[in-house]
């Protein structure tokens, strides 16, 4: 699937609301099934496969299989829902990820060949949906040796406190190159990583929590501006991003942090935008500025409870529990 298919249904699952169907997991489903040619037929859903479906009619309770083919289109494609909400409840077993939830930091390869660390846990409830976290580090863990990201962010998230608290699944990609940093083809490849996680594992589309320092700090912004509704809150560290871009960044809850003593990353790269935020109306952004802190802060701000609290108190905007 093309690039631009995938972010397109990111995009369109994680602003729904409401599910279209029931959880594959629901005790009873009876609906009004359409045969290919319209004949109308209200029936219990009993159990199914991709190529035929076992339903109880509801006038005379007789069970029947029928061939999936011979239902209307909205009808196979309720089916093909309920099946993938099916292999979506057994993938942390089963599926193209399973060998990579461990309950520790797994290295792996997208499919587009870039490199990341990926956590998760082979013991959660399956039928759960679990909030996705994405660490972007700095420019000098950049390169191909798919360890040298796994510092700031990715300890805190996922040891034993926090996962008892809020369990998640995290990432942490590698930037191959400084130069390029979170753009261009790097940036669409993690696109299109979050993509295919968030198909084949039991990931909350609505929860996506985005966060990075220094030149991860500024991949959060530009990633934040280019798909303000992917994700459902944004944490950069002493990054920043043109002032320009507050009208779109005001949709999205951002809670940014800078040292005002930064010796590689000037404040004023957060502190202006964070403050056109504001002037454009924005709400939904926080800014602490640390006195007296320099450009290594992920130490000081990743243990904050507060902050955790907040960032997973966070849905994509509009959507309820």
């Amino acid at each position: 699937m093309k690039l631009i298919c995938l972010l397109l249904a990111l995009a369109t699952v994680a602003s729904a609301a409401v599910p279209s169907r029931p959880a594959a997991t629901a005790s009873k489903i009876v609906r009004t099934w359409k045969s290919a040619d319209g004949r109308a037929l209200e029936a219990e859903l009993l159990d199914f496969d991709a190529t035929e479906i076992r339903i109880k009619r509801s006038a005379d309770f007789q069970i029947m299989k029928v061939p999936v083919k011979a239902f209307s289109k909205e009808d196979q494609e309720f089916v093909a829902g309920l099946l993938h909400d099916r292999a979506i409840n057994e993938s942390l077993t089963k599926g193209p990820f399973a060998e990579k939830m461990t309950g520790a930091f797994v290295q792996a390869v997208s499919k587009q060949g870039l490199n990341y660390q990926i956590y998760g846990n082979p013991k959660w409830d399956n039928t759960q949906r679990y909030p996705l976290v994405i660490w972007l580090h700095g420019s000098g863990q950049s390169g191909s040796d798919n360890t040298s990201q796994m510092g700031g962010a990715t300890g805190v998230f996922t040891n034993a406190e926090h996962q008892a608290k809020n369990p998640c699944f995290m990432i942490a990609p590698q930037c191959p190159d400084a130069d390029i940093g979170w753009n261009k083809q790097v940036a669409d490849h993690l696109m299109a990583l979050i993509a295919d996680l968030t198909d084949k594992l039991p990931i909350d589309t609505h929860r996506l929590y985005l966060t990075g320092s220094s030149m991860g700090g500024f991949g959060s912004f530009s990633l934040a501006t280019k798909y303000p509704k992917v994700f459902a809150a944004v944490v950069p560290l002493c990054g920043g991003s043109d002032p320009k871009n507050a009208e779109v960044l005001k949709q999205v809850p951002l809670w940014a942090f800078h040292g005002d003593k930064d010796e590689m990353v000037p404040v004023e790269r957060t502190r202006n935008v964070m403050k056109a935020i504001k002037a454009a109306g924005g709400t939904l952004s926080k800014y602490s500025e640390l006195a007296g802190a320099g450009h290594g802060i992920t130490g000081i701000v990743y243990p904050k409870e507060e902050l955790h609290e907040w960032l997973f108190a966070q849905h994509l905007k509009g959507v309820t529990e």
